[in-house]
């Protein structure tokens, strides 16, 4: 009996050995020899590649380019998430209540989703150009500008690209927290109007509340995204003017095939890392401890 027992306990965990030991090596391997990189002075320029402990973190975290860098990305991830949240919870709400057209917005509202990161960073960049982009015609027929307005090459870059961003994300808020609107009872909903609730207080006391849990999912994965994003702002700037929307993986890109660096550009890497653990580790807590209770 005892035997039977261990072998019904064992048995799972031997068919799962095998995926787990290839998740663990991709996983493993890459951040193992990124650490060891990191503690070597690897220049492509230089063949020796001498042990420098953590000189190449404290060479990154004391440049006053990495001091600038961090706080574009933070102003980058900040005010890009809570306008991605912003105008996705106004859409979910909106779509769902709508009855008729309900899977003709969803649909729309997706668009801008679902292309590739590469064309919408193509098709913003050919919109925006200063001469004959087409968002500075629209605004000087209207009469809303007298001149062509810079909108990558001036000090309006970040801020530029952080709307084209929230237009490219938002959706992903939209599909999640729509998905959590139509789990909510509507008997509960049906209750507080026969009460005299009003909108928003249905939407404040009844659905948001009932939201959080996705709210705080979708918060990290998409704060995740926005940090590590990649390809709008190097298509669209490459991190100019002048470092004006350099953000961590911008940065960590150049140092390591712009300056040949790959020591600072990994300790780059896993000073990011480091970072996307400590804004994770709010949300894990609180998951697990709600498991728990």
């Amino acid at each position: 009996m005892i035997r039977k027992r261990l072998f019904r306990k064992t048995v799972p965990y031997l068919y799962l050995m095998p995926s787990l030991l290839i998740i663990v090596s991709l996983l493993a391997y890459p951040l193992v020899y990124n650490l060891y990189v990191s503690l070597h002075r690897w220049r492509l320029s230089r063949p020796d590649k001498p042990f420098i402990g953590l000189d190449n973190f404290k060479s990154v975290l004391t440049d006053d380019v990495f001091m600038g860098v961090m706080g574009t990305t933070i102003l980058w991830t900040v005010i890009g998430v809570a306008l991605q949240m912003t105008i996705g919870m106004l859409s979910a709400l909106y779509v769902d209540e709508r009855r008729r057209s309900k899977g003709v917005l969803r649909s729309l509202l997706l668009l801008p989703w679902v292309l590739p990161g590469v064309v919408t960073a193509l098709m913003w960049s050919w919109m925006l150009q200063s001469d004959m982009g087409i968002v500075n015609v629209i605004l000087q027929f209207f009469h809303l500008t007298d001149h062509d307005i810079s909108w990558l090459g001036s000090d309006m870059a970040l801020w530029t690209l952080i709307l084209v961003n929230t237009w490219k994300a938002f959706p992903f808020w939209f599909l999640m927290l729509l998905a959590g609107l139509q789990d909510i009872p509507n008997d509960q909903i049906e209750a507080a109007k026969i009460d005299g609730a009003r909108w928003f207080n249905v939407v404040r006391y009844i659905k948001i509340p009932h939201l959080m849990p996705m709210i705080g999912a979708t918060g990290v994965i998409t704060t995740i995204w926005t940090l590590n994003y990649f390809d709008l702002i190097w298509v669209t700037t490459k991190g100019g003017p002048v470092d004006a929307t350099s953000t961590l993986p911008i940065y960590t890109y150049r140092l390591a095939f712009e300056f040949f660096d790959f020591g600072k550009s990994s300790a780059m890497a896993l000073i990011s890392l480091v970072l996307i653990g400590v804004i994770c580790s709010p949300y894990m807590r609180a998951m697990l401890k709600s498991i728990r209770e």
